[in-house]
């Protein structure tokens, strides 16, 4: 199925990229309440420490969960200074698959979210059915269904999941209204517009549109 851009290229890099925090945002976002802190320290490897917090803040201000790779080198040298470690390096290979999931999972619980599971899904799909019958654009829908999985504590999946759907639901919309037209027209009406699509060639033998000299 080919993808839908709903976004400009700008526009789907900052969706899918960590925020960028001012001094004064990254010091609020930064301060991480005890029981978060506590749940880090039980983490023994700084680069989950620094991972677990970092997840943690942009979780905060955006619902969504980031690949490490994008992580800020300052948001990290800003949490690496509150964890009071020297080395400020994040290694990426030590923060895997399976221990970014168990840091997502606990996160999730600890704002009250739900993970963006099948269950979910389905929600959203009814959500944009709905939106698409009634012929919104693709990018009011697409944040349209982010204010409304926020509004239900629910995690805000990846813009390739979510124009996924949308493109999904907009050849649903498509297909049935071709199903109705096809079943509602009657033979007579199919001929009379079929008569209209036939150009009939002029006598004396030009081609339709022109004239002679």
């Amino acid at each position: 199925m080919p993808r839908m851009k709903v976004l400009n290229a700008v526009e789907q890099e900052a969706f899918e990229s960590p925020p960028i925090f001012n001094s004064v945002q990254r010091k609020a976002y930064f301060d991480f309440p005890l029981a978060l802190r506590q749940l880090a320290s039980s983490l023994h490897a700084p680069t989950h420490r620094i991972g677990f917090l970092l997840s943690s803040a942009y979780f905060k201000a955006t619902k969504k969960f980031f690949a490490p790779s994008d992580f800020c080198q300052r948001d990290i040298e800003y949490v690496a200074a509150q964890l009071s470690f020297s080395e400020t390096r994040f290694d990426f290979a030590d923060y895997g698959d399976r221990t970014r999931q168990r840091h997502q999972a606990l996160i999730l619980k600890f704002y009250g979210f739900r993970a963006f599971d099948h269950q979910m899904r389905h929600f959203l799909i009814e959500e944009i059915d709905r939106m698409v019958s009634s012929q919104l654009k693709p990018k009011l829908v697409l944040w349209r269904c982010v204010d409304a999985l926020i509004r239900e504590k629910i995690e805000v999946p990846s813009y390739f999941r979510l124009t996924e759907l949308i493109l999904s639901a907009t050849n649903r919309r498509k297909q049935d209204l071709a199903t109705a037209i096809e079943r509602t027209l009657s033979q007579d009406t199919r001929t009379l517009l079929d008569a209209l699509l036939v150009q009939q060639a002029p006598i004396d033998g030009t081609a339709p549109g022109k004239t002679t000299a």
